[in-house]
């Protein structure tokens, strides 16, 4: 009977001490709101999950083209000579371009040596200024930065010379060349046009999905030009400026990958009667020489064009 008794009081204390605890973790719950951390929680995981697994499928994606590349560059060996991957083994990846004072400097020459310093009276000073608020107007993105400036306009340059194009050119469409490549990619955002358009980005509604990226350039570069401590311009009338704002504008329009097929039809149909005496025919191999210039890093040595077509990747995934 006792101990009857004593088990069914032990079971009692027991129930009401399950109780009190029972309500204790309600008020706690209640308190410091567990369910709603926990549901955070879960749902951080969740997101955290779905972003690795995304990020997996960039690095899959992105192996996938590196190996495309060397399946490709096998096969070109195969057809051409044998000793090349012998020898691209040997090479060290590198952008093969100097540090960016070296590059300002070597831009700077460019514009001394084509003679355009001397020919249109412009101030040392004031291009040196230029230079510099160019330079700190391109991004750092991986492709799209200062660097790929550099690299077009030192192709241009090259091509301006290897080709005697001065002598097929006036001084001003020289002019034009040279500062459109510097000016090509300004304050690009690392983001493509077709990326502004499906975003719907301001600037594509700015510009109503017409070249939206390339018509940004143009805006900033005007900009700059603009401010008179880096308006290289400055002693132009106003005819000849308005002649080299709209050949600049032409020549960065053109860049638009998009029109890359009007461009090239347009080409070839004057290139077996060209006219250099003929301004549509002239400007049409301006738009030409400027687009090959952009891509120009293809026909580079391999350790110098390899480290950015990886540039060029991890871009473009950054949009995924």
């Amino acid at each position: 009977m006792y101990q009857a008794l004593s088990h069914f009081l032990f079971t009692d204390k027991e129930e009401l001490f399950q109780n009190v605890l029972t309500q204790v973790a309600e008020q706690f719950s209640r308190a410091f709101k567990i369910n709603e951390l926990k549901t955070e929680v879960t749902n951080r995981l969740a997101m955290l999950e779905k972003r690795v697994e995304l990020e997996g499928m960039k690095v899959v994606e992105i192996e996938k083209c590196r190996n495309d590349i060397k399946k490709l560059r096998v096969e070109m060996a195969s057809r051409n000579n044998s000793t090349f991957l012998e020898d691209t083994k040997k090479l060290t990846p590198r952008r093969d371009v100097p540090s960016y004072p070296k590059m300002l400097s070597c831009l700077e020459h460019m514009y001394h040596d084509l003679g355009l310093v001397k020919d249109f009276n412009i101030n040392p000073i004031t291009l040196k200024r230029w230079l510099l608020c160019i330079h700190d107007n391109y991004r750092n993105n991986p492709f799209h930065n200062f660097r790929h400036c550099f690299c077009v306009t030192q192709m241009m340059y090259s091509m301006i010379c290897l080709c005697s194009l001065q002598e097929k050119f006036t001084q001003v469409d020289i002019l034009i060349l040279m500062t459109a490549a510097v000016c090509h990619d300004l304050d690009h955002p690392g983001f493509n046009n077709t990326y502004q358009i499906n975003a719907r980005t301001e600037l594509a509604v700015r510009y109503n999905d017409i070249s939206p990226l390339e018509n940004h350039h143009c805006a900033v570069a005007f900009q700059i030009f603009s401010q008179p401590d880096c308006n290289i311009f400055s002693n132009f009338d106003p005819e000849a400026f308005k002649q080299i704002r709209q050949g600049t504008i032409t020549l960065i329009l053109a860049t638009d990958m998009a029109r890359h097929g009007e461009i090239l039809d347009s080409f070839k149909q004057k290139v077996d009667n060209f006219d250099y005496t003929d301004e549509e025919h002239v400007t049409c191999l301006k738009m030409v020489l400027i687009k090959c210039c952009d891509i120009s890093n293809e026909v580079r040595p391999m350790e110098v064009a390899e480290p950015w077509v990886d540039c060029l990747l991890e871009e473009y995934f950054m949009q995924v």
